[in-house]
């Protein structure tokens, strides 16, 4: 079952790279009201997390368009999403997901990666690809489930 950590969530930021937390921990503030902040847990360890966000932010300068058309869909952003290394390969991810999408089954959501060994893993959960981005010489690649 997913656990919205919304009120107290810098146990997981705490398990996100530096990089990531670099962005979102000094612009939570900003961000929080249009955000959720969900984690599966297994004996009080967080083994999977994301945020799921109802709004643009700063941080989707790269695909801006891209987000003003599915947000004016009522699709909802996923982002940060992270299975702590020490957690990986037990179908946390999978399982984190399977539950997001059981909470409410009339939701829609999008998400960008820049990593491409990813892909299989969302269409696997039922994600579909939909383009390429170029953004500052980096490719991220948008899926829609």
């Amino acid at each position: 079952m997913l656990i919205d950590i919304t009120n107290n969530p810098f146990p997981f930021f705490s398990l996100l790279p530096k990089d990531w937390t670099d962005g979102l921990v000094p612009n939570w503030n900003l961000l929080k009201n249009n955000a959720t902040v969900f984690v599966l847990e297994n004996d009080t360890e967080i083994c999977a997390g994301g945020i799921i966000f109802s709004k643009i932010t700063p941080e989707m300068d790269s695909c801006k368009e891209d987000a003003l058309y599915y947000f004016s869909k009522n699709y909802l952003y996923v982002g940060y999403v992270w299975v702590p290394e020490n957690k990986r390969n037990r179908s946390y991810g999978s399982q984190w997901f399977k539950e997001l999408f059981r909470a409410d089954k009339n939701k829609h959501y999008w998400l960008v990666t820049e990593d491409k060994m990813l892909r299989k893993f969302y269409e696997k959960i039922g994600f579909v690809y939909q383009k390429t981005i170029n953004f500052n010489e980096e490719e991220e690649e948008l899926f829609c489930y």
